[in-house]
């Protein structure tokens, strides 16, 4: 009996102390605003999916589906042609390209004097790129 008492008297007391708070701490009356709004047009949303959902899920229940008898269906005779064949993707390299340039003569941060000399920057390096090829049969 004890523990009830006690357990009572401590609702009570955090109740109490949650009412004797001032509203001031609770900030701006805006702040929250465009939370709340975006919190009440999802629900709304959600709502409207839910119900018409079920509706029509009641609606649709009562009417049977349309059979249509397989002799309706008229089946193509195959294609052949001369140019029979498919595309496939196939994985290409491209090599990379380069250029030399000449690097005229000049000193070094220690101070020592390289001469000039031709020099191969990379323009683009190599990559891999996928190229759609005709299989013929």
């Amino acid at each position: 009996m004890k523990k009830r008492e006690l357990s009572i008297l401590l609702i009570t007391a955090l109740l109490c102390v949650s009412f004797l708070t001032p509203s001031a701490w609770a900030g701006s009356k805006q702040k929250h605003r465009w939370e709340g709004i975006a919190i009440g047009v999802g629900a709304t949303l959600l709502g409207c999916a839910l119900f018409n959902q079920y509706n029509d899920s009641t609606y649709y229940s009562h009417h049977k589906p349309a059979v249509v008898p397989a002799s309706a269906y008229r089946q193509l005779p195959p294609r052949y042609s001369r140019y029979a064949g498919h595309w496939e993707v196939r994985k290409e390299w491209v090599p990379p390209t380069h250029r030399r340039v000449w690097n005229p003569g000049h000193y070094d941060r220690v101070g020592r004097w390289i001469p000039g000399r031709w020099i191969e920057i990379v323009d683009r390096r190599g990559y891999w790129t996928e190229v759609r090829v005709w299989v013929s049969r």
